[in-house]
C-alpha cells in the first residue's frame, strides 16, 4: 500500500484542497490481489487504490466510457498467422496503465483522501485528481485514448479497421503487430529485432513490464512448437 502510494504521489496524480461547495466528492478503497503465473504460483502481492466509480454523478463526474480490447477472434486468428509464419511473439504489460490517462478539460473529479492515509493536518481536505486512478468510469476509455495516441502519433502504427484495438506496422525490416487488451499487449513481429523496437517504442513513454515470450494469455496458456509451426492454447 505504500508503495502504492509513493508511486501515486511521484506522478502527482492529485493535489489535496479544501473541498469545494457542493461538489460530489467520490470515494476510494484498496482491492488487494495476488498475480499468479501459468502454473498457478504466486508471483507478486499487489495493492491498488481504486475510486469508487459508483458514487460518480452521469453528466457531471464524467461522460463517455466506452473503450475497445482486442477481440478473442482477432487474437486467434493473429497467433495462428504468427505460428504459420513462424513469428515471435512477445508481451508487456503497462504499469499503472490507467493512471497514464488524462481528464479533459470538462471533467473535475474529487475524491476522499486513501483509507488509512488521511494527511493528519488536513484531515477535512480533499484529492482533487489530476490524472486517472482506476475504478472511474472513464478510466478505461481515457487510457486506451492515451495509447491510441502513442501507438498512432508517436511511433507510427496504424490500427486495424475491423478490430480498434490491433495496431500494425510494416517497414523494410518486416511485420510488426500489437493486440491490446486493456494494459496487457502481446506483439508478434517476423524478426526478434523488431521486438525490442516495439518495446522500446511503448517505453519511452509509459512504464512497462517486459513479460518476455509469450506462454499465458487472458487465463489461456500458450505452448508453441516452432518446428512444427504449431502453437497449442489451454484453458
Amino acid at each position: 500500500m505504500k508503495e502504492k502510494l509513493t508511486m501515486l504521489n511521484n506522478t502527482s496524480i492529485w493535489e489535496l484542497i479544501d473541498p469545494p461547495s457542493g461538489a460530489n466528492i467520490v470515494g476510494s478503497k484498496w482491492v488487494f490481489n495476488a498475480k499468479k503465473d501459468a502454473a498457478g504460483n504466486i508471483v507478486c502481492y499487489k495493492a491498488c487504490l481504486v475510486a469508487q466509480g459508483f458514487s460518480q454523478v452521469p453528466g457531471v463526474d464524467y461522460f463517455d466510457t466506452f473503450a475497445p480490447v482486442a477481440k478473442l477472434v482477432s487474437i486467434c486468428a493473429i497467433l495462428a498467422i504468427a505460428a504459420a509464419c513462424n513469428m515471435e511473439i512477445h508481451q508487456i504489460d503497462i504499469k499503472g496503465a490507467f493512471l497514464n490517462g488524462k481528464l479533459t478539460d470538462n471533467e473535475c473529479i474529487y475524491m476522499w483522501q486513501p483509507p488509512g492515509f488521511i494527511n493528519s493536518a488536513h484531515p477535512l481536505q480533499v484529492c482533487h485528481l489530476k490524472k486517472m486512478l482506476y475504478g472511474l468510469k472513464q478510466s478505461g476509455r481515457q487510457w486506451y485514448q492515451q495509447l491510441h495516441e502513442i501507438l498512432i502519433d508517436k511511433v507510427g502504427f496504424m490500427h486495424c479497421n475491423i478490430d480498434q484495438s490491433v495496431f500494425y506496422k510494416m517497414t523494410d525490416h518486416g511485420l510488426t503487430i500489437i493486440l491490446v487488451h486493456v494494459d496487457n499487449c502481446t506483439i508478434a513481429v517476423t524478426s526478434i529485432g523488431l521486438v525490442n523496437w516495439a518495446k522500446d517504442g511503448v517505453k519511452e513513454f509509459v512504464e512497462i513490464t517486459d513479460l518476455g515470450e509469450i506462454h499465458w494469455l487472458l487465463s489461456i496458456e500458450l505452448k508453441r512448437d516452432h518446428k512444427a509451426s504449431k502453437l497449442m492454447l489451454s484453458q
